[in-house]
């Protein structure tokens, strides 16, 4: 894509169409419309002005507190709507000074640091929509530990949560100043279903590190398995306990559409065929997002034949850690035939998005190349 071209589509006379149905689906009970995810450009018309350098690059975009996916192992409907001002907040264990009831009026008083991340769930499936990004508002964790005081033969902090989650991460990561109990959620307060009063933002780990609804934090000598990273009981293999994100894209448009409602991974599952309607030659922008934990996004390239040829992509937003980036290709509309649109990612530290899922344990985040199948009815110009 030249960044001289400029290219408008619309879904109007002469443009290519994206045609398929939108089912409602979800995973463990979490309901997305597939065209509601929260994505970057907007798919239905997208301006593809002359670039700025990369300091010009507008910001990537923020996910509405509405849209972002929502997770608990209550189920996604599970809102305990807890009152502020009976909350408390237990801070015990290897500590000097343990606290048995610290309130939302005392942790709100304490210096406020905001910073955006892209949070993304473990289980979150290739091209799935369990992922969003926000300016999250709290302070750190750090400061409420200094205050504890932490004992010297302290390794680890775990987290109790009020739905009955629990999990833990090394002391060493808990003292990072970006690591911050949050109270806020894009400038509100933190909605009851993320996590109000308070739930922990620990960049470059998928959101099983951090915990909402949080009231007890203790430090312990030991390496703690938390809910999730305890199973699945009685098998060799266990969900990740580091959690570290990976890099991972998606591809937005052309949009991917399956048939069933669950996780693709659990098996059974059958892509439906998406059809791009307009004249052969004419500009097609597929687009997406792609996002590599504490790394930054170093590039991404694009495949219409099911990966045997690559094309780079545009990155469209400023590269920045922790934080997804969008990116565009534009594709001259071929002719009449069923292709694979397929998307790859590289970070800063030159790992190459994997072909196919990597990793030891059952979930450790999904690293495999996002396949979109499309039907393309091109005509004569």
């Amino acid at each position: 894509m030249h960044k001289s071209t400029r290219r408008q589509f619309l879904k109007s006379s002469g443009a290519v169409v994206a045609t398929a149905i939108f089912p409602t689906w979800g995973c463990d009970g979490n309901e997305v419309r597939f065209k509601s995810m929260p994505t970057g450009p907007d798919m239905d018309i997208m301006d593809m002005e002359e670039l700025p350098e990369e300091a010009g690059l507008p910001l990537p975009p923020i996910t509405s507190n509405a849209r972002h996916y929502l997770q608990s192992i209550k189920g996604t409907n599970y809102d305990p709507r807890l009152a502020a001002d009976s909350w408390r907040l237990v801070v015990n264990g290897l500590v000097d000074q343990p606290h048995a009831g610290w309130t939302y009026a005392d942790i709100t008083a304490l210096p406020m640091r905001r910073q955006v991340l892209t949070m993304q769930c473990i289980g979150n499936w290739i091209g799935g929509p369990l992922v969003g990004n926000a300016e999250w508002g709290g302070t750190p964790l750090s400061d409420v530990l200094d205050m504890a005081g932490v004992k010297s033969d302290a390794i680890r902090v775990k987290f109790y949560s009020v739905d009955g989650y629990t999990t833990s991460i090394p002391l060493e990561r808990a003292l990072r100043d970006e690591v911050i109990l949050a109270w806020e959620m894009n400038g509100e307060p933190l909605p009851s279903k993320h996590g109000f009063p308070l739930r922990l933002i620990n960049p470059g780990h998928y959101g099983q590190k951090m915990p909402k609804w949080i009231t007890r934090i203790e430090l312990i000598d030991e390496v703690y398995l938390g809910y999730w990273e305890s199973k699945p009981e009685n098998k060799s293999f266990k969900w990740s306990d580091p959690a570290v994100a990976t890099v991972n894209s998606r591809v937005d448009a052309p949009l991917s559409v399956w048939d069933d409602v669950k996780d693709p991974a659990n098996g059974g599952v059958t892509r439906v065929l998406q059809t791009l309607r307009g004249v052969e030659g004419r500009p097609f922008i597929i687009h997406g997002i792609a996002m590599a934990g504490e790394r930054t996004i170093e590039s991404v390239e694009v495949s219409t034949n099911g990966g045997r040829s690559w094309n780079e992509a545009q990155i469209t937003t400023q590269r920045l850690p922790n934080i997804w980036v969008t990116w565009a290709y534009e594709w001259k509309l071929p002719a009449s035939g069923e292709y694979y649109i397929v998307a790859r990612a590289t970070d800063s530290a030159g790992d190459v998005q994997p072909e196919e899922d990597v990793g030891a344990d059952l979930y450790d985040g999904r690293t495999g190349w996002h396949r979109v199948p499309v039907k393309v009815a091109s005509r004569a110009g």
